[in-house]
């Protein structure tokens, strides 16, 4: 990505990432939140129950990568698409993974504290 990102054809440009960052990103969570939402009473049955603070950490900690790295890469090998197409879906794919490793990772720890699941149980 980052070599195709560099070639001097490259139809990425500033307003791709202002999009990734201020469009993808935060949409990205705002749909994972409605579908943990849309399925949580069927998640405070099952199991141990899901409380309103464990439904938001699982939503914003959630995984966001693997998978969608490894489709992206697939849709990148493949020549009946347009290569201005596979370069922005290889940027919004591995711009939402990367900003999840820095965001993400180094807050959950925070979030978990203020919204007191850090707590030892009794049991």
């Amino acid at each position: 990505m980052g070599e195709r990102a560099m070639m001097p054809d490259t139809k990425i440009g500033g307003m791709d990432v202002i999009k990734l960052v201020f469009g993808t990103y935060p949409i990205l969570h705002v749909i994972r939140l409605a579908v943990f939402f849309m399925f949580w009473p069927i998640l405070r049955k099952l199991g141990y129950g899901l409380t309103l603070n464990q439904l938001i950490l699982c939503s914003y900690a959630g995984l966001r990568g693997a998978v969608g790295m490894s489709l992206a890469l697939m849709v990148c090998v493949d020549h009946a698409i347009p290569a201005v197409i596979q370069d922005i879906i290889l940027l919004h794919i591995s711009g939402i993974a990367l900003m999840t490793l820095l965001i993400n990772a180094t807050t959950t720890g925070w979030l978990v504290n203020k919204l007191g699941l850090s707590k030892q149980s009794d049991l």
